[in-house]
């Protein structure tokens, strides 16, 4: 008998290793934070540096590119056997948050050519 209202179970990816304990559990996700960080970095200043061309704040949100982006992250976490719906609100939440990033970029470069 299964239980109502329980998200679908996903393997854990192959390359995640089978922990002993909560500290090895905590330790590789400390370490995952420490490779995902540097990438989020890189992510960033792509998304900082996309502001200069684009030609009004109101492009700053691109509906199709969104959505683009999301189809290709729910495919990828199917390849790696993680819930695609859970890395879709992951990457819309980093997707809205690079939109702020770009906008204040995007005002912080249009301000110093005053």
């Amino acid at each position: 008998m299964t239980r109502p209202n329980t998200a679908p179970s996903y393997p854990a990816p192959t390359t995640a290793r089978r922990c002993a304990d909560m500290g090895d559990i905590r330790t590789e996700i400390d370490r995952l934070d420490r490779l995902i960080v540097p990438l989020l970095a890189e992510r960033l200043n792509y998304v900082g540096q996309a502001a200069a061309y684009k030609p009004s704040r109101a492009e700053v949100v691109v509906h199709w590119r969104i959505e683009d982006v999301v189809t290709k992250v729910r495919a990828l976490a199917v390849a790696e056997n993680a819930d695609p719906d859970t890395v879709e609100r992951i990457y819309r939440g980093l997707i809205d948050a690079s939109i702020a990033w770009e906008g204040r970029n995007y005002d912080r470069t249009r301000n110093d050519r005053r």
